[in-house]
């Protein structure tokens, strides 16, 4: 009983939070900025998808949006405004706890408002920034630290918030990978070969993958041993590095090979949960120097 209490309520780095909540906030407002030029036609009354449709679709649930309520061109730019706001309020943690309430509503909202156009990080979005709201704000880096530094800011944090992330990070991956498994295009290793020339792709008049397919088997089979293994990577301590540079290094080459750079900047905030102190103090003593040196080439340049 005592392991399970200090495995859920035992210390952890609060600056590993604070990676969380600044990498969630970018990704959020990016995603934001991506549905800016498209916000009358998802969100207003007068847009592609009517509010009485989205109303009876909804009804019987537990659903709500601000959209409901707020259907005008003005109001939705205030509303999109207030959730920027929020977001980088969240990223620079001044009034943490109400920016992260704001952020998740923010999710929520054009999630039950826009259901037609959703992606997979928009889901990413709204699941993380609800267990931000809930988990340890802290002021480990943050403005309201800079500001007003308070003893107890360099205190550990209740490792609670950081394991609902990482479990949902399993969860993430295995389904997917359970989903995919028995799809016959991810069974007969041609799924890259068909998305190579999909309107996703960033070069979607090629036909390398297709002209050479067994390149296609030997992604798409890789593919699915990244999805696979990661989480049992991500969960030893030993082989964390691994999961990691494996994890990362995939959504790197999804970001690059397709248009779904979204997506993978979605899925760096779930990453940041499994660093713990000696992570952050190995990459903070790795900066250091190179920090040092450039403080010292700016001197010499002032000098000449």
């Amino acid at each position: 009983m005592m392991q399970i209490i200090q495995f859920f309520w035992g210390p952890s780095d609060a600056r590993t939070y604070a990676l969380v909540r600044i990498s969630l906030s970018i990704a959020g407002l990016v995603n934001l900025i991506d549905l800016w030029p498209h916000r009358f036609e998802y969100f207003a009354s007068g847009g592609m998808i009517p509010l009485h449709v989205v109303r009876e679709a909804t009804r019987g649930g537990l659903y709500g949006s601000v959209f409901f309520w707020v259907s005008s061109q003005t109001g939705v730019t205030a509303v999109f405004l207030a959730a920027a706001l929020a977001l980088v309020t969240l990223g620079l943690g001044i009034f943490t706890r109400a920016s992260a309430a704001l952020v998740f509503a923010w999710h929520a909202s054009y999630s039950v408002r826009a259901v037609p156009v959703l992606h997979s990080w928009d889901s990413i979005l709204r699941i993380y920034s609800l267990i931000a709201l809930v988990s340890p704000a802290g002021r480990a880096w943050s403005l309201a630290h800079a500001l007003r530094p308070l003893p107890e800011d360099s205190h550990p944090a209740p490792a609670y918030g950081l394991r609902l992330m990482q479990w949902q990070l399993y969860v993430l991956y295995l389904t997917t990978f359970w989903l995919k498994v028995p799809d016959p295009f991810w069974r007969s290793g041609q799924l890259l070969a068909y998305f190579s020339v999909s309107l996703y792709s960033r070069a979607p008049n090629s036909l390398f993958l297709i002209r050479h397919e067994w390149i296609s088997s030997v992604g798409t089979y890789l593919s699915l041993a990244v999805e696979a293994s990661v989480p049992w990577l991500l969960s030893f301590r030993r082989t964390r590095p691994f999961g990691l540079l494996s994890g990362l290094g995939f959504h790197l080459v999804i970001a690059a090979s397709a248009k779904l750079a979204i997506f993978s900047l979605c899925m760096v905030p779930p990453y940041m949960s499994f660093l713990d102190r000696r992570d952050i103090d190995w990459a903070i003593a790795r900066l250091k120097p190179r920090t040092n040196q450039a403080r010292e080439a700016n001197r010499a340049n002032q000098k000449k």
